[in-house]
């Protein structure tokens, strides 16, 4: 995108200044080189599991021990993510610690940041250990027609880890606690009720113990549902701007973007399941070991591996759907708010918050991006509001 027009720069430069942009450029270049380092190391840590034929020892060990199968698939996938996480511990530790302490962008201290891992672990551990537990029985009780039967329990399974989870996953990391009555939480609750979210109270959460970035979103359904604002947003953005920030987050809901992320995820399961059939098909006679075989349990590393390299690729599709829904999102906000140049200064103030860079290469936005690039964000907000044609 072009430079911004005068009027907008300055008031970008007021809220997110030049020194800091150049912070974003070279934190955001640094992230993208993480990224792919970060990708090999997991490929290569998944592959040697294979080669190594551990995976061959511990399910005859397993299966000695254990009576029941699927507890001897439940505890050998969930082993193998533990060992592939903590082989990359160090690695993700420079990345998410090291790295955004070294830019101000985290306030964890290394007890937070190893219980967060922990818990992230845990919680992968187990829902990845449940899925294969059931991958791998109904390969072996439907040969041939094993994928149709998994595309059809993908559909709830997604949905109920879409829409449902976040809210039991939520409050295991961060305290959430009602916010008492204030003009702020009276425009927030009446611009929901006004598009029919039945939300009660807007909640504060506790997101400065871990980052100086600001965030808010609404969750869960019925009862349950959740509006939520960050303390980082509460205490570092006017209140039209943190009104803004959660129209934003309102829009999703009322766009029911949950669903749609929920039906996307399940057409992305399809692509997955598709993707490990043809795979295990090509691989079921020429598998020289159980390891290479992706209907035998000692073949976790590689299907792990299988499904990493189908997230790489499929990335750039899966984020420009996203995209395309933020930008929705930032257009219930616009339409929805008429509060002048607060999109414009929220916006700023979150670039500047989380050091993104304000003008990124459209071949970056196209792979890493699941945004709008903050100048496109910027510049929409901008002519909602009338200070740009």
């Amino acid at each position: 995108m072009a430079p911004f027009p005068p009027n907008i720069e300055h008031l970008v430069n007021a809220l997110y200044s030049p020194d800091r942009q150049a912070l974003g450029l070279e934190v955001a270049t640094i992230g993208r080189q993480l990224y792919w380092i970060g990708a090999a190391l997991q490929l290569a840590i998944l592959i040697a599991l294979a080669y190594s034929g551990g995976t061959v020892r511990v399910r005859d060990w397993l299966a000695t021990r254990l009576r029941a199968r699927f507890v001897v698939v439940f505890a050998l996938v969930a082993l193998v993510v533990v060992v592939a996480a903590v082989l990359m511990l160090p690695f993700t530790w420079y990345d998410s610690y090291v790295i955004l302490h070294r830019y101000g962008l985290s306030r964890e201290s290394p007890a937070l940041w190893f219980h967060d891992w922990a818990v992230a672990l845990g919680l992968g551990a187990v829902i990845t250990a449940l899925a294969a537990t059931f991958y791998y029985w109904i390969v072996r009780r439907f040969e041939r027609t094993w994928p149709i039967i998994a595309a059809i329990v993908a559909a709830p399974v997604v949905l109920i880890s879409t829409v449902i989870l976040p809210v039991v996953v939520e409050p295991l990391f961060n305290e959430y606690k009602a916010l008492p009555p204030s003009a702020l939480t009276k425009s927030i609750l009446a611009l929901a009720a006004q598009h029919g979210v039945r939300a009660d109270a807007v909640y504060e959460f506790d997101l400065s113990k871990q980052s100086t970035a600001s965030n808010a979103f609404v969750s869960g359904l019925g009862r349950t549902e959740r509006i939520a604002l960050s303390d980082n947003l509460l205490t570092s953005f006017k209140p039209d701007e943190a009104l803004y920030v959660t129209a934003h987050e309102l829009g999703h809901y009322v766009h029911r973007d949950l669903w749609r992320g929920a039906l996307y995820g399940w057409l992305g399961a399809l692509v997955t399941i598709a993707f490990v059939w043809l795979v295990s098909r090509a691989t079921a006679r020429r598998a020289r070991t159980p390891a290479f075989a992706l209907d035998d349990l000692a073949g976790v590393p590689l299907l792990l591996a299988l499904l990493l390299l189908v997230g790489i690729v499929t990335a750039p599709a899966a984020n420009a759907i996203s995209r395309g829904i933020e930008h929705n999102a930032d257009v219930f906000a616009a339409e929805n708010t008429q509060l002048g140049t607060a999109g414009v200064r929220a916006f700023a103030r979150l670039g500047s918050q989380a050091l993104s860079p304000l003008h990124a290469p459209p071949l970056v936005v196209w792979y890493f991006y699941t945004h709008p690039p903050l100048d496109e964000r910027i510049m929409y907000a901008a002519r909602q509001a009338g200070l740009v044609r």
